[in-house]
């Protein structure tokens, strides 16, 4: 009997070492996942991943849907497959649920980042979400369409808006399961002082372009806020002309009028870096915005900054231009901003939609980007037309005391400014480096003007003058001056830290033909004087 027991153990002991084997066999076939089934269901299961996406500041949400388009998941944490391409999520109190498990792997972080990153510098990534930098180890991540149905100020009746390619990712930050936003076409716009928004693109059911800005980072972990909507009329991309430049220009007052721009953002050194651009704007709705150009020696990027100009607060925003952190002088065009920055002998010319400043954003123009073998100190733009067809005419001044040289550059109108192709067509030298400058047409003859704003050493401090020039369309050459005008500013910083046009200095044209010139102090903290010459 005892023989007949020994030898059913060692038949079932054979056995389980045949099973053994096989079993190691199969889990190391090339062709499968290592992935133990005990193992896994010892540690994995599955959670409602909740996020709240709420409004802010009168803004309320009062339903939405999220639809998958494509998901990243560390493996072993959805074994039921319970989350496909097409599934639609539906926000519930104020939630959406996301089933599945947690567990971090920086296969869900690499692939959430290279849909969110790369705005003009492949080494700038995550630029596309609210943190503006890359993740690291995160529990899964979801793209796909958000739809949400919002009532906010302006829009009492309701507005439905869908944002395609939304993404909404989980990490761990602490003990805390740290909630990531962003869109594949997001841009994060604000400099590293101002808040973690993401400027998102929408469109409504009417076919409106919508702009609105998200928070998610400062506020609740697992809460994304909508903080802004707008939805923006046509884009105008042509200069306002004026009926006589001549009689405008000899119509300034001599005595600036003095504005304090309040709020003015950044922790911006003021002693090695200054204002290098002033100019306005006038949005549709009314408002009028002052727009700065704010060189940063401790970040790699240019910095733009723009706010209502009677109102409390400014906002600052990033070129995103890597490595080149010094802007120049700047002028706006109909619902556009044309921004150089420079090094060494180059230099690129950015743009900038303003019809985003509503939602406190400032969207770049990504299909924009002049690239010229020269430097940019200051930049002025208008149209005019010559032979029957409209032309954009861009002047880039490299400046160099008196070897500046003004190089001009055109592009046919009929594509738009957002992607127009511009080339240069000549250029001239000039004594005169003008901090700022603008062009300015004249209404009915065409004729395209220059007024160049140049501050001169007096003694302890600048003294101010504003010159008007014809440009010659046909050799691209620069006529004598027409006149001059020696202004005198008030306010500001002592001397030469005072309002002068060897900062922030400005050409303006209203909406009604009115010619405005301005000029800034050097930046002496949260308040800015401004000083306009208007006619």
């Amino acid at each position: 009997m005892k023989n007949h027991i020994n030898r059913f153990l060692s038949i079932l002991l054979a056995a389980g070492l045949f099973l053994s084997m096989g079993g190691m066999a199969a889990a190391a076939s090339p062709e499968e996942e290592v992935e133990p089934a005990a193992e896994v269901r010892a540690a994995m299961s599955y959670h409602n991943n909740e996020v709240t996406v709420t409004g802010s500041s009168g803004i309320q949400i009062t339903n939405g849907t999220f639809t998958v388009k494509e998901f990243s998941i560390t493996p072993g944490q959805d074994p039921n497959g319970k989350n496909y391409v097409g599934k639609v999520h539906t926000l519930s109190n104020g939630k959406f649920s996301f089933e599945v498990g947690r567990s971090g792997s920086g296969t869900v972080g690499s692939w959430l980042n290279a849909r969110l990153s790369g705005y003009n510098d492949n080494s700038v990534n995550g630029d596309r979400t609210t943190f503006d930098h890359t993740a690291g180890d995160l529990n899964f991540a979801f793209i796909g369409d958000l739809r949400l149905a919002i009532t906010a100020p302006g829009y009492s009746q309701g507005i439905t808006v869908t944002f395609p390619d939304a993404a909404f990712a989980q990490g761990k930050s602490g003990l805390s399961n740290n909630w990531w936003f962003g869109q594949k076409k997001g841009q994060h716009t604000r400099d590293s002082d101002g808040p973690e928004r993401v400027l998102v693109f929408g469109t409504d059911t009417s076919g409106r372009t919508v702009y609105a800005s998200f928070l998610r980072g400062g506020n609740d972990v697992s809460t994304v806020s909508l903080e802004a909507l707008y939805v923006p009329g046509v884009a105008s991309d042509r200069a306002v002309s004026i009926p006589d430049v001549r009689s405008a220009f000899r119509e300034l007052p001599i005595n600036g009028s003095l504005t304090n721009i309040q709020g003015f953002t950044g922790n911006y050194d003021s002693v090695s870096c200054h204002v290098q651009g002033y100019t306005q704007y006038d949005h549709a709705e009314g408002n009028r915005y002052a727009l700065l150009t704010h060189s940063v020696s401790s970040a790699s990027y240019a910095h733009i900054v723009d706010g209502p100009k009677n109102g409390s607060d400014q906002y600052g925003f990033k070129t995103y231009l890597s490595d080149w952190n010094h802007p120049g002088g700047i002028q706006s065009i109909g619902d556009y901003l044309l921004v150089p920055t420079e090094q060494d002998t180059q230099a690129h010319i950015s743009l900038y939609d303003l019809r985003s400043l509503p939602v406190q954003e400032l969207r770049r123009v990504e299909s924009f980007d002049l690239a010229v073998n020269h430097k940019a100190g200051a930049v002025g733009i208008t149209t005019y037309e010559a032979a029957g067809i409209e032309y954009y005419l861009m002047i880039v001044a490299h400046l160099d005391e008196s070897n500046s040289v003004y190089h001009v550059y055109r592009a046919p109108v009929s594509g738009g400014l957002e992607n127009a192709s511009f080339s240069e067509v000549g250029s001239f030298g000039f004594t005169k480096d003008f901090q700022g400058f603008g062009l300015v047409t004249e209404e009915g003859s065409n004729d395209v003007y220059l007024i160049g704003l140049w501050s001169q050493n007096s003694g302890a401090s600048f003294a101010d003058y504003a010159y008007l020039y014809q440009i010659n369309t046909q050799n691209w050459t620069i006529g004598q001056e027409l006149e001059q005008i020696h202004m005198v500013s008030t306010g500001g910083g002592v001397g030469t830290f005072g309002v002068h046009f060897r900062y922030g200095a400005g050409v303006f044209v209203t909406q009604n033909q009115q010619l405005i010139l301005s000029a800034t102090e050097r930046n002496r903290g949260s308040s800015l004087a401004v000083n306009d010459w208007i006619n």
